[in-house]
């Protein structure tokens, strides 16, 4: 009997799947390495009075990324790893921007971990260690660049600047719309610290801005447009303590941790302000809870939902790196709301603002399987989480019915199911999946034998109980439609726990009208952080920077 409920499922599974060819692009992967080497080549003999200097370093490591987006199993993705980290410290050493040369040991050392028979290996953990112990030291303010350059180049914009605290550290966060190029410089009496952001500028809304931080680490923080194409941001201190400066991509971010010393305990509470162009500020709510810092004590897992302790717990493993996959995208559109809102177009959204969180709170190294329109098959989602080692997958959908009134949220980890709404379910979000019916018998043992279904299962559970009752907050007709199973084809074969949540309708007229504002998407994206966050703690996983317990949202 049970073998004969084992082969429906399985049909089930056969007539979910698409007979096209496994998905990778091996030739383009090899073409595009092909053209990204010829172009490094050239860029070599580009004299330095070439003002398109920088830009041209930024083509080459453009070009040798693609080659990683083409097929992640190419076996040129380490040349093409290493080529970028010794560019970033390239432009390190001549255009003395200290995020390039963060860059360029982030990918020394990726390129050393998950490729460890790479005959890059040694040389590049050598280059990154002697990145780590040279001192940066500032170089003098260059001359504004020409009128000329910016008029035809453009300029970046700073789209918002805030800031959040605790007892052990203050960090400011400049967020533009492009990568720049920015220049830091120390002064005394009175004490501060200064950056030139070069070829940017400022929206009337934040010239000549001062924020408040009033804190031990930082007074205020100032910002102006110093010349047409140069904004300076001034942090002003009582005494300049240690500090840091690195950056963040997609979007680009400009991040200042400055730490020392001790908060007296009255002002241990968490503070955050977001200074938009249309100066929307954030309402929050503060506490002693909602600080989370690094802790000098191992924290002690806690047990499993069903009262046992996986080997995951037991062996005391946490979480540093996480792949957000925002559903479909490109000729895929997904399910389409009644007044057109597109499933793909909405998951792309909340994932981008969900890896912006989890990076800025938690310090957490976030990958996007996709973060723009385009297509990327189910099977390379996987691929790409487990060729870069991630700790947890994060598959980010929205849901549809035939029945309009249908409404609420619900996530699926991986496992076979003979729930017919389930199996449909699977079976819309399998419809572009470019496995072959042959594979069945494998797929099926995949499935059978996941080796992380209980934390899945738990993960789907924390992200659900989040994910719903934040939500309901907000959207109070919200039905909470709880945690399935089914069998996902991006969640098989994963080398990590991982879900899928359906974050609400689009069928539904109501749910659609919800997300198509932002602060809808902005509260589903943050409630998905809260769950992530709690997970986070069962693991025993300290984030190792502060998080702000944020009740609103803020206006884009």
């Amino acid at each position: 009997m049970s073998g004969h409920r084992a082969l429906s499922v399985g049909l089930f599974l056969v007539l979910s799947i698409s007979s096209s060819v496994y998905g990778r692009d091996r030739p383009a992967a090899r073409e595009a390495f092909k053209k990204a080497r010829q172009y490094h080549e050239q860029l070599l003999q580009t004299p330095e009075s070439d003002r398109n200097l920088q830009k041209k370093y930024s083509r080459a490591i453009f070009l040798y990324r693609t080659v990683i987006d083409h097929d992640p199993t190419y076996s040129a993705c380490d040349d093409a790893l290493y080529a970028m980290g010794t560019l970033y410290e390239e432009m390190a050493n001549r255009f003395t921007n200290a995020p390039y040369r963060d860059r360029a040991i982030y990918y020394y050392n990726f390129v050393a971990d998950q490729y460890p028979l790479t005959k890059h290996k040694k040389p590049a953990l050598e280059r990154a260690k002697l990145l780590q112990q040279e001192q940066v030291i500032p170089e003098p303010p260059p001359d504004p660049p020409p009128m000329a350059r910016s008029q035809q180049t453009g300029l970046a914009n700073v789209s918002e600047i805030r800031y959040w605290s605790n007892e052990e550290y203050t960090r400011v966060v400049v967020q533009l719309d492009r990568e720049i190029e920015f220049q830091k410089h120390i002064l005394s009496n009175p004490n501060r610290i200064y950056f030139d952001l070069q070829d940017t500028r400022l929206r009337s809304a934040l010239n000549g801005k001062t924020y408040p931080v009033n804190d031990v680490f930082i007074k205020q923080v100032r910002v102006a447009q110093n010349t047409s194409t140069t904004v300076r941001l001034v942090l002003d201190f009582e005494k300049i303590n240690k500090h840091t400066v690195f950056a963040l991509y997609d979007p680009f971010r400009i991040v200042i941790d400055t730490s020392g010393g001790k908060r007296p305990p009255a002002t241990s509470q968490v503070a955050e302000r977001t200074f938009t162009t249309e100066e929307a500020v954030l309402s929050l709510e503060t506490g002693t809870d909602t600080a989370v810092r690094v802790s000098e004590t191992p924290i002690i897992p806690s047990s499993n939902l069903n009262g046992d302790l996986s080997l995951t717990r037991v062996l005391g493993l946490k979480v540093g790196r996480i792949v957000i996959d925002p559903g479909h995208g490109g000729g895929d559109t997904g399910t389409i709301g009644p007044s057109g809102l597109k499933e793909k177009d909405l998951v792309l959204s909340i994932s981008k603002r969900l890896k912006i969180l989890l990076e800025e709170r938690l310090g957490t190294d976030v990958v996007l399987t996709r973060d723009t329109d385009k297509f990327v098959p189910l099977e390379q989602r996987t691929a790409i989480a487990n060729q870069l080692g991630a700790d947890l997958f994060i598959s980010v959908h929205a849901n549809s019915s035939k029945i309009r009134r249908v409404s609420g949220v619900e996530t699926f980890y991986l496992n076979l199911t003979s729930n017919a709404e389930e199996r449909e379910v699977a079976s819309r979000e399998n419809a572009s999946s470019q496995r072959n019916i042959r594979e069945l018998e494998d797929l099926l043992k995949q499935i059978a034998l996941g080796d992380y279904n209980e934390e899945s299962n738990d993960l789907a559970h924390i992200v659900q109980q989040s994910l719903y009752s934040e939500v309901k907050a907000h959207h109070p007709i919200l039905r909470n439609r709880g945690v399935k199973k089914a069998p996902f084809i991006v969640l098989i074969n994963l080398n990590m726990p991982g879900i899928l949540t359906e974050v609400g309708f689009l069928s539904n007229p109501s749910e659609e009208k919800y997300f198509t504002g932002k602060q809808g998407q902005a509260q589903v994206a943050e409630a998905l952080y809260k769950g992530i966050e709690k997970y986070f703690h069962s693991l025993g996983t300290v984030p190792s920077q502060s998080t702000a317990n944020i009740s609103g949202i803020r206006r884009d």
